[in-house]
C-alpha cells in the first residue's frame, strides 16, 4: 500500500494539473505561470516547479494527460460499437470520439498540439501518444482486413482520417465552422458528417 506521502505528491501533482487546465480554459495559453498555479491550488510557489520543473515540464505533462485521457475515450468509444457495425461505421465512431473529446477538454486538446511548448523527448508523453494513435491504427487495420479502404495504405488512411476530423475540430474551435454551416448542430453533428462523409466514400471504392 503506497505511504500517505505517496499518495498526497499524487494528488498534489493532479490538482496542479487540474488547476493549469482551468487556467488555460479561463485565459488561454499565454498567462499559464508555475507561480499562477501554485496560487490556484494554494501551495508554495515551487511546489510546481518540483513536480515538473518548468513551465515546459508542466506544459508536457498535460499533453501526457491529454493523450491518456483521449485514449481512454476512444477506447471506451470502441466498447460500445455494436457488433453489426460496418467497418466505415467503427473507424467513424473513433473520429467522432476524437471531436468530443476536444469539445469536452478544450485546455488539453489545444496543449498536445503544441510540440513548440513540449518536451519532444519526454518518454511518458511519447508513450502517452502512441497509445491513442494505437487505437486508431488497429480500428484501421481490423477494418481493411473486412475490405475497407484496402487499395490505399495504413499510413495513408490513418493520415486521412487524422487530418479530417482535426480539420474538422480546428474549423470549429476557431468560431468558422459555426459561421460558414450555422444550421450543422454542432461539434458531435460536424464529426458524425465528415467522418461517415469520408468512411462510407472509402468502403465503396474498396467494391468497386
Amino acid at each position: 500500500m503506497p505511504s500517505s506521502s505517496t499518495t498526497s505528491k499524487t494528488d498534489l501533482r493532479a490538482a496542479l494539473l487540474r488547476a493549469a487546465e482551468q487556467a488555460i480554459d479561463e485565459h488561454g495559453i499565454g498567462p499559464v505561470g508555475m507561480r499562477a498555479i501554485a496560487r490556484r491550488v494554494g501551495v508554495s510557489h515551487q511546489a510546481p516547479g518540483h513536480h515538473f520543473g518548468d513551465r515546459r515540464g508542466l506544459f508536457t505533462a498535460l499533453a501526457a494527460k491529454g493523450f491518456r485521457t483521449l485514449a481512454k475515450r476512444m477506447r471506451s468509444a470502441r466498447r460500445r460499437i455494436p457488433d453489426d457495425a460496418t467497418p466505415a461505421e467503427r473507424v467513424a465512431t473513433l473520429g467522432i470520439g476524437y471531436m468530443v473529446f476536444a469539445e469536452q477538454h478544450p485546455a488539453l486538446f489545444v496543449v498536445m498540439y503544441r510540440p513548440e511548448l513540449l518536451n519532444a523527448d519526454d518518454p511518458d508523453l511519447a508513450e502517452a501518444r502512441a497509445s491513442a494513435f494505437g487505437i486508431l491504427l488497429d480500428e484501421i487495420n481490423d477494418a481493411r482486413a473486412m475490405g475497407w479502404g484496402r487499395d490505399h495504405s495504413e499510413t495513408a488512411l490513418a493520415l486521412t482520417c487524422w487530418s479530417t476530423v482535426h480539420g474538422a475540430v480546428t474549423l470549429w474551435r476557431d468560431g468558422t465552422l459555426d459561421t460558414f454551416f450555422p444550421g450543422l448542430g454542432g461539434v458531435e453533428a460536424a464529426a458524425r458528417l465528415v467522418t461517415e462523409t469520408l468512411n462510407n466514400a472509402l468502403a465503396t471504392a474498396s467494391v468497386d
